[in-house]
């Protein structure tokens, strides 16, 4: 079951789901070298895309998720209600400011 319409709809929640926890212990995404247990209990299989985030300042210590566990734990958080949808975009928008466009100056 897809959670999401498209590939940049879900990157576009996982930015805001990120701005949730400090930029230091962000979601980041892999290539599984190896086979690797989600934490929901999933097999990664080698070479397949997976989240990681770390658990300690050396990130030794990590959570590793599949990308369908993922889809579903950045719905459940972010997008299934108005409220947390509104607060995680304040606080992306907070972390990253939009860039204001230069205006380019006309020959005289």
């Amino acid at each position: 079951m897809a959670v999401y319409q498209s590939e940049k709809e879900f990157l576009r929640s996982l930015k805001r789901f990120n701005a949730l926890s400090s930029q230091q212990y962000e979601w980041h995404t892999g290539i599984s070298e190896k086979e690797h247990d989600c934490m929901f209990g999933h097999a990664i299989p080698s070479e397949q895309l997976y989240f990681k985030k770390p658990l300690d300042m050396e990130g030794e210590r990590k959570v590793r998720v599949c990308r369908d566990c993922m889809e579903k734990l950045v719905f459940v958080t972010i997008d299934s209600d108005r409220h947390s949808k509104n607060l995680s975009e304040h606080l992306y928008r907070e972390r990253h400011p939009a860039q204001k466009k230069i205006l380019k100056s006309m020959p005289r």
